[in-house]
C-alpha cells in the first residue's frame, strides 16, 4: 500500500509538471492556431540561463528567475519576428509551420552545445530547495510541494487573466475568430506576440524547477515536450483546463501501472492510453465536439468573446 500511496503522489507530481509545461502551448495554440513544439527549444535555454547565473555566476536566485523568463520573453519575440510572422505573410501550410517549429528544436540543441557544451550540468539547489518531510510513511519534498502550488496557482491566474482582463478577453476574441476581432479593432500582431510571449514565459517555472531537481543537459526539453502533447491530446488542445487535466492523467497512467508491471512498461500503457484518445476521443477530454453546422441566420452569434471585448 505504501507504494501505491508513492506512485500515486509522484504521478500527480509529475502531471502537474507536465500541465505547467502545457499551459503555454494550450495557450499559444488556441490564440495563434500555432503548434509551438519550439516550446521545448524555450524550455531548455530558460534551464541554461537559470544555471549560468544562478549557479556560474553565483547570482541570488530572483536574479536567476528574472533572467529566465527574459530569456523565454525575447525568444518569443524572435520567433515570431523572424519565423512565423514571415510565414503567416507568405500564406505558409500549417505544416511547413510545424516543421519549422521543430527545426528550432533541434537547431536550438545544437546552439546549447556550442555555448555550454553537450554534457550534463547541475544547478546550485538552495538550501529551502532541500527541505523534506515524512508523515505516516508518506514522503513529501519541496520540489513536490513547488511543483503542486506553482501549477495551481498559474492555473487560477490565467483563468483569471483570460476571463478578467481586457487583454485576456483580446486573447479570447482573437481564437475565437480573427476576422471579427480585426473588424472591433483589435490588433492581431500585437495579440499574436503577447499570446507567444506570454505562453513562452508560462514554461519557466517548469524549466526552473526541473533544473533545481534533475541535472540540466541540451536535449531535456524533447521528453517533457513529448508529455505535454500527449496531455493536451488527452485533455483537449487549445484548453487550459485541458492541459491541467491531461497532464494529471499522464503522469498517473505513466506511474500507476509500475504497482503490477515492470518499470519499462509505464510509458508503453502511457502511448496505448495516449492512441485510444488519439482514435477514439480526439477532442480530448474537456474538448468541444463536433461543431454543428451553422445557419446563416446565427451569425450574430459568432465569437462570444470578441463581444465581451467590444463592451469594454
Amino acid at each position: 500500500m505504501d507504494l501505491l500511496i508513492t506512485l500515486v503522489k509522484t504521478g500527480l507530481v509529475m502531471g502537474l509538471l507536465y500541465g505547467l509545461f502545457a499551459y503555454g502551448l494550450s495557450l499559444i495554440l488556441s490564440v495563434n492556431k500555432v503548434f509551438h513544439v519550439a516550446q521545448g527549444a524555450t524550455f531548455v535555454f530558460s534551464s541554461y540561463v537559470f544555471y549560468s547565473l544562478g549557479t556560474s555566476e553565483e547570482l541570488p536566485l530572483v536574479l536567476a528567475v528574472l533572467g529566465a523568463l527574459a530569456t523565454a520573453a525575447v525568444l518569443a519575440a524572435a520567433m515570431q519576428y523572424l519565423i512565423y510572422k514571415p510565414l503567416a505573410r507568405r500564406d505558409a501550410d500549417p505544416m511547413v509551420v510545424l516543421v519549422a517549429s521543430l527545426l528550432l528544436v533541434a537547431f536550438g540543441a545544437y546552439v546549447i552545445e556550442f555555448f555550454w557544451g553537450s554534457g550534463v550540468v547541475t544547478a546550485a539547489v538552495p538550501s529551502w530547495f532541500t527541505w523534506s518531510n515524512d508523515t505516516l510513511g508518506f514522503r513529501i519534498d519541496a520540489y513536490d510541494l513547488s511543483v503542486i502550488v506553482m501549477s495551481v496557482v498559474l492555473f487560477v491566474l490565467m483563468h483569471w487573466f483570460l476571463t478578467r482582463t481586457h487583454a485576456g478577453l483580446e486573447f479570447r476574441a482573437v481564437g475565437d475568430n480573427p476576422s471579427r476581432a480585426q473588424a472591433l479593432a483589435i490588433n492581431l500582431d500585437r495579440v499574436h506576440l503577447r499570446s507567444l510571449v506570454l505562453g513562452s514565459v508560462l514554461v519557466v517555472p517548469a524549466a526552473i524547477l526541473l533544473a533545481l531537481k534533475a541535472p540540466v543537459h541540451p536535449h531535456m526539453g524533447f521528453d517533457l515536450l513529448l508529455k505535454a502533447v500527449i496531455a493536451l491530446t488527452i485533455g483537449g488542445m487549445g484548453r487550459m483546463s485541458g492541459a491541467l487535466i491531461g497532464g494529471i492523467l499522464v503522469g498517473l497512467t505513466e506511474t500507476l501501472p509500475l504497482y503490477w508491471l515492470p518499470t519499462e512498461w509505464g510509458e508503453f500503457i502511457l502511448f496505448i492510453v495516449a492512441f485510444a484518445f488519439v482514435i477514439f476521443r480526439p477532442t480530448g477530454l474537456v474538448g468541444a465536439g463536433k461543431k454543428p453546422r451553422r445557419r446563416r441566420s446565427s451569425a450574430r452569434d459568432d465569437a462570444p468573446a470578441a463581444s465581451l471585448v467590444a463592451t469594454h
